[in-house]
């Protein structure tokens, strides 16, 4: 009797033993599904709350500031450009345009024979005070001369050296064409007109004006250009003797920035648009439609933005004081993409200040000292970063190693 007891309470305990771990099995199975119809993000926040729950029991490592920083670039002072003197003149010369062998017209009975020259002028809007000049051996009757059908001269030759004739420019073309005739005998029909003309000369005064306009280069780093704020172009302008001075217009990389006639050695102060610009080379045109000028003393002048320091912020509580004072280390780390290039900073803690110079992909620093003042933590904290290099940060952290 009492041996089916005992088993009949056996029995018992086990059947309840298995029925709480069917218990345990359903809760468990219930908080599986209610996971999986969870929202993913409330699922991924209620997973990193209990991951940080067991990191921080663990007591190793407090992070107080992580930052993804990317590139930082320096903004440092950008040099003026200084551009040599430039010197802008037009010369005038007296030159042949075109030389006619000698020619013989005549007029009389049965005897009629005018003659017919072609000559071209290929720089017409330069050329000015065009002159026709010969001499005449031979000479009876009125000489008529025709520039491009229009007369332009008529008259009864008596001497040797003939006065230059003047040609006005209006009258003249590209291609033109000039015809010399004789008049006719009238009733002496037994004689003959005849003009005999040789060191025939078409002269005119051309301008070179080749020497008019000058060019000139500056460049800009890719950093510079970036980092511009402003930029102006200064010159003085001395003008040529004979002050008879025509429009100055400067143009940067095509475009027009200066047009007028300035005050001669006045200096000029114009403004340069950061659009006109660009990085790499840049050109600066000066040009003059007459006259002579001496540019001087020609700087373009660069404003850089302000020197940017990057900024960032972590707060400490009371109870994570009480760990930064039983810790040894409060590690900065700062992880740079390469080891290759130098990188150069100067780095500012709560106003501790130290200069980063290495090649390492690593900088680390304790700046456990610097977060406490006075034995107690300050509870607002600052880093700040001024790069002199251009510097690709992985990563900046702040951790309290216990």
């Amino acid at each position: 009797m009492k041996k089916s007891k005992r088993y009949t309470l056996f029995h018992n305990s086990k059947a309840q033993e298995f029925n709480a771990a069917i218990l345990v099995a359903i809760i468990a199975g219930l908080i599986i599904v209610y996971m999986m119809f969870l929202p993913a993000d409330q699922r991924k926040d209620l997973l990193d709350e209990t991951d940080s729950g067991s990191d921080s029991s663990s007591g190793d490592i407090i992070e107080l500031l992580k930052e993804d920083v990317g590139r930082l670039d320096p903004f440092d002072k950008i040099d003026n450009k200084d551009i040599p003197n430039v010197f802008l003149f037009e010369t005038t010369s007296s030159q042949d345009l075109t030389t006619i062998n000698p020619i013989r017209v005549t007029n009389g009975v049965g005897d009629h024979k005018p003659k017919t020259v072609s000559f071209s002028i290929d720089n017409l809007d330069n050329t000015d005070n065009v002159f026709l000049t010969f001499t005449a051996s031979k000479r009876t009757g009125v000489l008529t001369i025709k520039l491009n059908d229009i007369v332009i001269y008529e008259y009864d030759i008596n001497k040797l050296n003939v006065d230059p004739i003047k040609i006005e420019k209006k009258l003249l073309v590209g291609d033109n064409v000039m015809e010399f005739s004789v008049s006719g005998v009238g009733w002496k029909f037994w004689t003959t007109n005849e003009y005999q003309l040789e060191n025939i000369r078409i002269i005119g005064d051309i301008t070179d004006k080749t020497q008019q306009e000058s060019k000139n280069i500056f460049s800009l780093t890719d950093t510079d250009y970036q980092n511009l704020e402003s930029a102006k172009l200064q010159f003085i302008p001395y003008c040529g003797l004979n002050m008879g001075v025509g429009t100055l217009e400067v143009y940067v990389n095509s475009r027009s920035i200066y047009s007028a006639v300035p005050v001669c050695d006045d200096p000029v102060h114009q403004d340069i648009p950061i659009g006109l610009l660009s990085a790499g080379t840049n050109k600066v045109i000066f040009k003059t439609s007459k006259g002579s000028y001496s540019i001087e003393q020609i700087e373009v002048e660069l404003e850089s933005k302000e020197t940017v320091s990057n900024v960032y912020y972590f707060e400490v509580n009371d109870t994570t004081c009480e760990d930064i004072s039983d810790a040894e280390n409060v590690k900065l780390t700062l992880q740079f993409v390469d080891e290759e290039d130098r990188k150069r900073a100067d780095l500012n803690v709560n106003g501790h200040l130290y200069r980063i110079d290495q090649y390492d992909d690593t900088f680390e620093r304790n700046i456990r000292d610097w977060i406490i003042e006075a034995n107690e933590c300050i509870e607002n904290n600052y880093i700040k970063i001024t790069p002199k290099d251009t510097l690709d940060i992985v990563e900046l952290m702040v951790e309290v190693i216990e």
